[in-house]
């Protein structure tokens, strides 16, 4: 058990703080001298007990792809150089809230995530390697999990929660359900844990105005102490020594201290600031040490060595980014259960992964994302010139391979200065003489090549000032399958809806239908886009917009039968149009819940229900086969599950499908990102899959995949 409890969060803040950082990281001129590009704050966190042996460490940070996908859960084994994602089984569409790992994960392996939005707790005993629910015996109003603690007892671990309502829960390993322990009207808020909770079975609870509890029977009855501080509490600890001596920090007093077990408190705060204190956390050594360690809303970290009678600051490099509030800037502090012998403390806050392996006098930082890649594109012509693209953010830009993905060169897109740029997607279209043109696009330019990259046409996309002053940023693109024609592009931004242009880039359209408030996702133009005239927008909303005319007018459709579930800014949603559009009018849509069809063109929409993928599945992506007219098969991503191939039967519905990544889920912990197949997939059967480090291709259909590189290598 690591002796740390977060400070108090108040989620509507928190969410939308979180979106509007990754937005505001884009640009690095916005970030810190010491924030790391691409960002990687922290969401939550945990170490393991046994860190001086293991260096094993788990955070959850966003994706892999860029932030306007799902949070991911990342693992460390050897301190934090190297991180992989441990994806398995995280079948859900919701944000993380809080890490735990077993007081004995040397011998059970298990680790536990707390999720908002009505996903309850997953746990892990093997790791992270495979995670599964974990909410036996909860109503589904009480799954929205803000706190979270985990004690050790004599027989394994007792794991307490509080939910949103302000209800305690308590599960130990040997339980097979929840009980409640403390109802809705206890509004508790922060949960204290006894480090020596095996043997005095002690736990303190404070609720929303400060009023605390202590329970000396695992939660069975409790002990009223009052509101000592007069104001309400963000953090709690409790020292080692039979729970005598407990530590508050406050928004306004600073630091409350009690020897006796809560029933007095004094204050104390000899060098601490004039502002909040949110953090505070109890070296495992406290018998001897007296150490403490605290931070306040803008600094850290405070360290006494007389039981928190005189503070010393020592600056751990941890910077206020202002890209969220500044209650949520420094979240965490945590002390290794091993600091007797390791020295170490962990500061894992919105600017990244902090650490100190010294006590607290020397601070380093960890980077936990490193280049992502934001799209991926395979050559017309793959099967026999071999050529892919790739757009990365903080990277090569857009990274060329002629060999199949097996290496990579950068672009010749315009970068006199040499700077690492920032690309969000890449779209080939065959031109009707045979040749092709690479569409692509970085904050506020597009370019389009003829020459699959070597040179570019670049133009810039003038701001919008009416509605953002900063430069378009980009999510997704997709050009006109006659484009060397008509030169139209629809490009999805993050505050611009979609943007339109029908001349590359010499005038510019706003498509206004479209929410400006959301992320676009996904966009997809019709394979007849010369006659029908038709594309779809899909957002992080779980919206779908289309237009009939080409761009003059877009209508959300499916309004009412396409339903997405959880907070707003999570319906992540994506949309893919059939390649003989023409002739059976058939668009799916992969959604947070599910899949859904429609062939009437997207005007009305039935839901997938054949159980293979998953009627409720979480869905990153889906594509049509190429080779669609023959094959009958789609491609559908799913998180926490894998990469599936479907066959649908005339009228769109799934009639069997296989999951053709699942080795890689189990053996390697490979969710990829995006996938595409190749456009001669009637010849080559070939799919390719991007993940964290690597780009794995599959030549038969993805009954077996290898390694094919990366671009950024």
């Amino acid at each position: 058990m690591l002796v740390k409890l977060n400070k108090i969060q108040i989620s509507c803040i928190r969410r939308i703080a979180l979106i509007t950082a990754f937005f505001l990281s884009i640009g690095t001129t916005a970030m810190s001298a010491h924030a790391h590009t691409p960002h990687d704050m922290v969401y939550a966190f945990a170490a393991s007990p046994n860190y001086a042996s293991d260096k094993t460490m788990f955070l959850v940070t966003d994706g892999a792809y860029t932030g306007w996908r799902y949070n991911e859960i990342l693992r460390s084994t050897d301190g934090g150089l190297n991180w992989v994602d441990i994806p398995n089984g995280m079948n859900h569409p919701y944000e993380y809230s809080v890490l735990r790992v077993s007081p004995k994960f040397n011998t059970d392996q298990t680790v536990f995530a707390g999720l908002k939005g009505k996903g309850g707790i997953y746990r892990s005993t093997s790791r992270g390697d495979f995670w599964e629910s974990y909410n036996t015996g909860l109503a589904a109003s009480n799954l929205i999990v803000r706190k979270m603690e985990v004690a050790e007892s004599s027989t394994g671990y007792v794991l307490f929660f509080t939910d949103a309502n302000g209800a305690l829960f308590r599960r130990s390993s040997t339980d097979a359900n929840w009980i409640q322990v403390l109802d809705k009207t206890n509004k508790v808020t922060v949960i204290a844990i006894s480090p020596d909770y095996a043997t005095d079975n002690t736990l303190v609870i404070a609720s929303d105005s400060g009023y605390l509890q202590i329970s000396t029977n695992s939660g069975n009855d409790w002990t009223e102490l009052g509101n000592p501080t007069g104001t309400i509490i963000y953090d709690m600890a409790i020292a080692p020594g039979g729970a005598a001596e407990i530590f508050l920090a406050t928004p306004s007093f600073g630091i409350f201290y009690s020897s006796d077990g809560g029933s007095t408190f004094i204050n104390k705060g000899n060098n601490l600031p004039n502002e909040a204190l949110n953090n505070i956390a109890v070296s495992p050594n406290y018998a001897t040490d007296r150490t403490v360690f605290c931070t306040s809303l803008k600094q850290s970290v405070f360290k006494s060595t007389n039981k928190g009678d005189n503070w010393v600051l020592f600056d751990s490099g941890a910077q206020v980014t202002k890209q969220t509030a500044l209650l949520n800037e420094m979240t965490d502090l945590q002390v290794s259960r091993t600091y007797a012998t390791d020295k170490t403390i962990f500061l894992p806050v919105f600017d990244g992964l902090f650490f100190s392996s010294n006590g607290g006098t020397t601070w380093k930082q960890r980077q936990t994302r490193r280049g992502l890649m934001t799209g991926l594109a395979a050559s017309s012509n793959f099967n026999s010139d071999q050529k892919m693209i790739a757009t990365t953010y903080v990277g090569r830009g857009i990274a060329i391979s002629a060999d199949g993905g097996s290496t990579w060169s950068t672009s010749g897109w315009p970068n006199p200065k040499g700077h690492k740029l920032n690309f969000f997607d890449s779209d080939i279209v065959q031109n009707p003489n045979g040749t092709q043109t690479v569409v692509s696009a970085r904050n506020g330019f597009v370019g389009n090549s003829t020459d699959f990259g070597d040179s570019w046409s670049v133009k810039f996309v003038p701001r919008f000032t009416a509605i953002n002053p900063d430069l378009v940023t980009f999510t997704t693109l997709a050009a006109s399958p006659n484009f060397t024609n008509d030169k139209e592009i629809y490009l999805g931004s993050r505050f611009h809806g979609v943007l339109h242009t029908k001349d590359f880039g010499k005038t510019w359209r706003l498509q206004r239908g479209v929410p400006l408030n959301h992320p676009v996702t996904s966009i997809a133009v019709s394979p007849d886009y010369a006659n029908d005239r038709t594309a779809f927008a899909a957002n992080r909303a779980g919206q779908i917009w289309r237009t009939q005319d080409g761009g003059d007018t877009f209508l959300r459709v499916g309004a009412s039968s396409i339903i997405s579930i959880g907070w707003g800014g999570q319906r992540y949603t994506w949309v893919a149009v059939s390649p003989q559009f023409a002739t059976d009018n058939l668009v799916i849509a992969g959604t947070n819940n599910g899949i859904y069809r429609s062939t009437d063109g997207g005007t009305t929409w039935t839901k997938e229900t054949h159980a293979s993928v998953g009627s409720n599945a979480v869905v990153q992506q889906v594509e049509f086969s190429p080779n669609f007219g023959t094959d009958r098969n789609i491609f559908i991503n799913v998180r926490g599950k894998g990469l599936f191939r479907a066959n649908l039967n005339g009228g769109g519905a799934v009639t069997a499908s296989q999951n053709i990544t699942l080795s890689l889920l189990e053996n390697e912990n490979i969710q990829f990102t995006e996938f595409q197949t190749s456009p001669t997939y009637a010849v080559d059967s070939t799919i390719l899959g991007a993940a964290r480090k690597n780009i794995y291709k599959s030549t038969n259909g993805g009954l077996t995949w290898a390694v094919a590189g990366f671009p950024d290598n």
